[in-house]
């Protein structure tokens, strides 16, 4: 099934805007239609605090969150402007960012958001990693300051036989069968070890689907795999890097660092993870 159906984070900020961009290119290349989705504040006060709010003061507030969600909505329209796309859509709905984000995102191919919230977001976080984790659905993340650029038709798979890793490169199959060149890149501990994952296997299931690709084995650098991977991907400024996230556990990444935190902290070029 071809891609047909995007969706991106929107909240005005300008790494939402890259995102937006980005979008814009992959809906006129595939002819897909573009969602934005907004998760608008809910305007509530807990406890004691909420006697001492009258209705006239909540009314106000509420008056003053639906222009925001106006503003937003027009920035949106205004950054897709008269771009040649089947279909734009905007939708605004109030709640938790990420489960806004997570419920809608399942009704489209993709998800698209920029790497981190705006500065003054910090109630309403649009966190990547817990959108991974809870969309089922294929999530691109947009790096900070992102500037699109003409697709040179060229990816970057992160392999290294695990689940995620399956996951992500299944998920991201309709984009890797439009590219002129794959990297299938395989990052080892030490050169002492052997590459991880079965590459022949790899190769022969992507020529099967039509896609020219070639594996590449990388050791680590002292700083790890994540850096590794990220340098390549610096050096030979794929269109996009695909990956599977948290091939440890999540906990186990939050508290003692690991490669998809590194990515998600430090990319250079758009990231498709999946979970």
């Amino acid at each position: 099934m071809a891609i047909k159906d995007l969706a991106v984070a929107y909240n005005g900020s300008g790494n939402a805007d890259s995102a937006v961009d980005l979008a814009l290119q992959m809906c006129k290349k595939y002819g897909a239609a573009l969602t934005g989705i907004y998760a608008v504040n809910p305007v509530r006060f807990e406890g004691d605090v909420a006697r001492w709010i009258s209705d006239d003061v909540m009314r106000s507030l509420r008056a003053a969150e639906a222009e925001v969600t106006k503003s937003i909505e027009a920035a949106f329209r205004k950054r897709v402007g008269p771009a040649a796309i089947p279909e734009t859509e905007f939708i605004a709905e109030e709640g938790q960012a990420n489960a806004v984000l997570a419920r809608h995102a399942r009704y489209h191919d993709l998800l698209l958001m920029g790497q981190f919230s705006a500065p003054s977001d910090a109630g309403q976080p649009v966190r990547a990693e817990d959108l991974i984790m809870r969309t089922g659905r294929p999530i691109v993340i947009v790096p900070h300051g992102y500037r699109v650029a003409t697709f040179q038709e060229y990816a970057v798979v992160g392999w290294d036989g695990s689940r995620p890793a399956a996951r992500a490169l299944s998920d991201a199959m309709q984009i890797l069968e439009t590219k002129k060149r794959l990297d299938i890149v395989s990052v080892r501990a030490s050169s002492a070890d052997r590459p991880p994952g079965r590459s022949s296997e790899i190769i022969r299931h992507l020529q099967r689907h039509g896609i020219d690709a070639r594996h590449v084995v990388l050791s680590a650098s002292r700083e790890g795999i994540g850096p590794t991977l990220l340098r390549y991907c610096s050096e030979h400024t794929p269109d996009v890097l695909v990956m599977g996230a948290y091939s440890h556990t999540k906990l186990r990444e939050d508290l003692f660092g690991g490669v998809t935190r590194h990515v998600m902290e430090k990319m250079t070029v758009p990231v498709l993870m999946s979970h």
